[in-house]
């Protein structure tokens, strides 16, 4: 696995959707993979992440909805979206205020889908990097502003 394919991966979200500010790819565990941050911390991001992923997923295990793919907190400032990648990892993503949350949402699942080929050694297939793949849904409520996604909102 190169890491600066994943970089790549990231970075290439970034370019696609205004308002990213922030990346990292951490392990389940919260251990940094790799990180394209400004001024957080991405060790403590990972850590963070990890902790938010863990208590969504037992949240969605104990409803009965299924699989936890995203949780989504929104803040005034802006927004933190953790996704899961394969079943080893995580992607962190912090935008601003003016983040557009649907297409981040849209973008996302071509990224997910890349680092998890990746992280496995198999590399991006074309179909996917075209986002011709279907991307996977996520499993939780719906909002306007977040359709099919888990949303944990902040005031």
């Amino acid at each position: 696995m190169a890491e600066d394919a994943l970089l790549a991966e990231m970075r290439s979200l970034r370019d696609r959707v205004v308002g990213i500010a922030d990346t990292a790819l951490a392990s389940r565990d919260g251990l940094i993979i790799r990180a394209d941050t400004g001024d957080i911390d991405p060790e403590y991001l990972a850590a963070m992440a990890a902790a938010a992923l863990g208590l969504g997923r037992r949240m969605a295990s104990e409803v009965g909805k299924g699989a936890l793919h995203e949780i989504v907190t929104r803040s005034s400032g802006g927004y933190v979206a953790t996704y899961a990648v394969g079943p080893t990892a995580l992607l962190v993503l912090v935008g601003d205020a003016g983040l557009d949350s649907v297409r981040l949402h849209r973008e996302s699942q071509i990224t997910i889908k890349n680092l998890e080929l990746l992280l496995a050694g198999d590399g991006p297939r074309s179909s996917v990097a075209a986002g011709l793949a279907e991307p996977s849904l996520p499993i939780g409520p719906t909002t306007p502003e977040h359709p099919r996604s888990a949303v944990a909102c902040a005031a």
